[in-house]
């Protein structure tokens, strides 16, 4: 049920492509759609795993690996069509390459907590802990364009530059609460079973990590030269 959340914020953090659904460029269409299904799987496999046969789990689980494998196709092609096409007036552009680093490793992560969700299907702890652990590589694209909605009708800028701090902060901000949303996980896991889950703290040390990536990298000349 808590999964509801971040699928929630996400799709209202994106509300603007569900707006402009009829004139979004297929590659939206591709990510968009294909990483709705994601949040959608996530949220029934735990309900339809205690309230239905195990076979009906395992059936939406392996539609569920059809889906992840657009997410992953898709946000890579977003990464290699956005970079070059982003707009010197856009407020991620000073950071784009550094942003679209961000972006390569979140989904490697993703794509790699997928895979060992899979190898560790006979552990229900950690496969479930594998697949939850997807959101979180993949949740502050969401987050930060979310928080951008109350920002903007208390600030009410006629341009971005108006607002009183620059992306980088927002992006900053939504780490620290994803990283506390992380921690809370594995002190309650730790609590309850003395446990700490290598899926959750891989995903906690890379968010950590993904703040001085935007902040210090920037766009270096070895990340310009890498993307091109």
């Amino acid at each position: 049920m808590w999964l509801i959340l971040p699928f929630l914020i996400t799709l209202i953090g994106f509300y603007g492509y569900w707006t402009g659904f009829k004139t979004a460029p297929f590659h939206w269409h591709l990510h968009g759609l294909s990483a709705t299904l994601w949040y959608v799987c996530l949220i029934i496999q735990p309900w339809l795993y205690h309230n239905r046969p195990i076979q009906v789990h395992r059936k939406v689980g392996m539609f569920s690996l059809l889906v992840a494998g657009f997410v992953i196709a898709s946000a890579v092609n977003m990464i290699l069509v956005s970079l070059p096409n982003m707009s010197e007036f856009s407020p991620l552009y000073p950071v784009r390459y550094s942003l679209a680093f961000v972006d390569l490793i979140s989904i490697t992560g993703f794509t790699l907590s997928v895979v060992l969700a899979i190898a560790n299907a006979k552990d229900t702890q950690s496969h479930a802990r594998w697949m939850i652990s997807t959101v979180f590589w993949v949740l502050a694209p969401g987050t930060v364009r979310f928080s951008f909605i109350p920002l903007g009708a208390i600030f009410q800028p006629k341009e971005f530059s108006d607002f009183p701090f620059a992306w980088t902060d927002v992006f900053i901000w939504n780490q620290v609460l994803i990283i506390l949303i992380i921690l809370f996980l594995m002190v309650k896991d730790y609590r309850k079973q003395q446990k700490i889950y290598f899926s959750y703290a891989l995903t906690l040390v890379a968010t950590i990590l993904f703040i001085p990536i935007i902040n210090g990298l920037k766009d270096a000349a070895w990340l310009r030269s890498f993307f091109d």
